[in-house]
């Protein structure tokens, strides 16, 4: 049974300059409380169980409140844990805390007094204490307390390691032989992904004294916990076969290794929050050298893009060493003779079985190897199976030509370089299955002969040199892509915006003029005039509304509302609205959702979604108006059931149905073959639907009449 302490009556404080020894919870509770009632700052420094013991015992407890309404400063250092976590959190809100690893000792420090205790049990009151207002010893426990809180961490910090994982931003130099490897097993293992870059001897080190820790992370890695381990070392010709066996060991178990000539003067481990750093090469033996572990960020973020740098540079290992064991059948011929040239770039092409990779550095030169007949030697290579892609930069001249080449050539694809000026590259670079290249220099791009504009010639089977120059292609077939996306985009905005001007345009026209002739003559036709203002003015106030809804969307601020909703109220709402579209238009459109069915799906109470009662309504209207754009006469279907744990709605019309041409960006911006429109509405659907953890697709009906669009949505609860 807990004991319940009675705030004790205050004794005079004792005399100045005197120091006491107190036993027993009752004296010692006593003093505590006598030594907070009479401070105006407090400083106190404990092991790990004391702030149970503050914020438990009720006297000790009462003080703070006292001292929290009396503004005094409070400061508190201890070691917080998963265990005394609750208790800290509490105290912090009578105190500043700060977290020391592994603190020990227990005392407060007033501007009057000074206590201690080194015995401290969980919540209970201190069965011994010293107490002392001995100025020498206030002014030296006040100088240790100082000291002590200019180390410790700020307790915010210690509890998001606590709770969240992070790592403590710090920085310390090892020097200890035994300490730095284990200390380096210590990271691997905390990692969730690990990247190292190091000397040759450095691979071998691990393989000898760190197999395990690394195996196992490979381990973690392979069940999809972990995001692996890449190398880069440097593998040299003369490499001995125990670190060729390291580097394929490692490669079989799920590592990633790439070879690079230029190794930094250090060697480094780094994984997403640490990195372990030694500036001597680690030898297959002891390890002597100093070691740096940092959990800086900024430390971590710059050794991460050192890291990626000499990734990018690097080479496959397995290459690498293919290259090596094979370094005798390696050759490279430099060719001088131009015809010669001519008949090998014919012969590497013909080789090919798998892929080819041709760069071209001008439109001059597409025009000469038309000329020669590559093109027509890389059609028969792409009707062997061999996958064809080609880089240059066009014109209009030429344009034309790969457009139909792309369309009438199976397996060819050609990417274009957007070029304002004659293009800086002075070479054409061939390479045939990864294995073999043909880098040709121009000597005169002006030239239209093959024969006259060439110079010079590197044919080779340097798996190294072929990597690189595979590695360069991949980057200019990547931007390639990337301009002509952004091309693209361009172009449907500019198509965009004249479709939102001209839809703009065609209301606010008609709202000028409907106000210009009510001010003229506000006579017998004033009604009908209003009622088309009106009907205009929504109009224009639903394009900007789906102009801003599509920003929202894009800056990552569309908001959505969630509340239990009755999806048959919004489609009663929703047709009524389409309805009315119909008799203004004066098409003879029948929209069926029976009464039946009506009736049972408000009986059914399975239908209620959670979701944005508005932004739903929003999805039906366009739906529904999509529907009405494209059916001239027929009949509109509307169906909704339940399967499995969702709510389905379905939109059946018996209108043109979805253009082939639109269907694969059918849910994009700005996809739409209507002369009305800015083919925003079901872009903004599908993000609504998303948003909701929903589905939505269409697809045109059986027979060729008319098209199904249709929504999923979870069941509420």
């Amino acid at each position: 049974m807990k004991k319940i302490y009675k705030r004790p009556k205050l004794r005079f404080p004792p005399e100045p300059e005197t120091t006491e020894i107190l036993q027993g919870a009752e004296d010692t509770t006593r003093a505590v409380v006598l030594f907070f009632t009479n401070a105006n700052t407090v400083s106190a420094c404990a092991d790990s169980s004391a702030p149970s013991v503050a914020m438990e015992v009720e006297p000790i407890r009462e003080c703070y409140e006292d001292l929290k309404r009396r503004n005094s400063k409070v400061r508190w250092i201890t070691e917080i844990t998963k265990d005394n976590l609750s208790y800290c959190r509490a105290l912090m809100q009578y105190a500043e805390v700060r977290h020391l690893d592994g603190i020990k000792g227990n005392f407060g420090v007033s501007n009057r007094a000074y206590i201690a205790t080194a015995i401290i049990n969980k919540a209970q009151p201190v069965p011994e204490l010293i107490y002392s207002s001995a100025r020498s010893v206030i002014e030296q426990n006040k100088y240790v307390f100082e000291t002590l809180w200019s180390k410790a961490v700020v307790a915010e910090d210690r509890i998001r390691e606590i709770e969240e994982g992070m790592v403590r931003a710090k920085t310390r130099a090892v020097k200890d032989p035994v300490e730095i490897p284990q200390d380096t097993i210590g990271l691997v293992r905390r990692s969730k992904q690990y990247s190292v870059c190091s000397v040759s001897e450095g691979l071998l080190y691990a393989y000898n004294h760190c197999f395990d820790a690394f195996k196992e992370t490979l381990d973690r890695h392979r069940s999809g916990k972990h995001a692996g381990i890449r190398w880069v070392t440097n593998i040299d010709n003369n490499q001995d076969s125990k670190f060729l066996e390291a580097v394929k060991t490692f490669t079989k178990l799920g590592m990633q290794i790439r070879h690079t000539k230029s190794i930094p003067p250090m060697s480094f481990g780094i994984s997403e929050k640490e990195i372990g750093i030694t500036v001597e090469s680690r030898r297959a033996g002891p390890l002597n050298a100093s070691a740096i572990f940092s959990s800086e960020p900024a430390f971590v973020e710059q050794f991460a893009a050192i890291f990626e740098e000499l990734w990018d540079r690097g080479i496959d290992s397995k290459a690498r060493i293919d290259e090596i064991e094979n370094e005798a059948e390696t050759f490279i011929d430099i060719i001088q003779n131009p015809v010669e040239i001519q008949k090998r770039y014919h012969a590497l092409v013909a080789s090919a079985k798998k892929q080819v990779l041709l760069f071209l550095p001008t439109t001059t030169a597409y025009r000469r190897e038309e000329k020669i007949g590559i093109f027509r030697s890389l059609e028969e290579a792409a009707a062997r199976g061999v996958d064809i892609r080609i880089v240059l930069p066009t014109d209009k001249e030429i344009e034309g030509k790969i457009q139909e080449m792309i369309k009438s050539k199976k397996g060819f694809e050609i990417h274009k370089i957007k070029t304002t000026t004659p293009t800086e590259a002075r070479s054409k670079i061939l390479i045939v299955d990864r294995r073999e290249y043909l880098m040709v220099e121009l000597r005169d791009n002006s030239k239209e002969s093959f024969i006259e504009a060439v110079g010079s010639a590197i044919f080779s089977n340097s798996i190294s040199t072929v990597l690189s120059y595979v590695t360069m292609f991949d980057s200019l077939w990547g931007q390639s892509q990337l301009y002509e996306k952004l091309e693209a985009h361009d172009r449907m905005q500019k198509e965009f915006i004249n479709i939102a001007a001209h839809e703009l345009r065609t209301p606010t026209q008609s709202i000028l003029g409907y106000s210009e002739l009510l001010q003229d003559d506000p006579g017998e036709g004033a009604a009908d005039m209003l009622k088309s203002l009106t009907r205009n003015a929504y109009r224009l106030q639903a394009l900007i509304t789906d102009i801003l809804d599509v920003a929202r969307i894009e800056a990552g601020t569309f908001i959505i509302d969630r509340d239990e909703v009755d999806l048959t109220n919004l489609i009663t709402i929703a047709i009524a609205d389409a309805e009315n579209q119909v008799k203004i238009s004066g098409k003879k459109i029948e929209i069926s959702y029976s009464d039946k069915q009506m009736q049972q799906a408000q009986e059914n109470k399975d239908l209620s979604v959670l979701a944005d009662k508005d932004r739903i309504l929003q999805v039906l209207s366009n739906l529904l108006g999509n529907a009405l754009k494209f059916t001239n006469e027929g009949r509109i279907a509307i169906t909704i059931e339940k399967k499995d744990n969702e709510v389905i709605v379905k939109i059946k019309d018996s209108g043109s149905g979805i253009d082939r041409e639109i269907f694969p960006k059918l849910f994009g911006k700005f996809a739409t073959k209507s002369e009305k429109g800015t083919g925003l509405g079901l872009f903004i659907s599908k993000n609504i639907i998303e948003e909701h953890d929903g589905r939505i697709w269409a697809e045109n009906n059986p027979g060729g009449i008319g098209a199904t669009f249709a929504f999923s949505l979870p069941i509420a609860g």
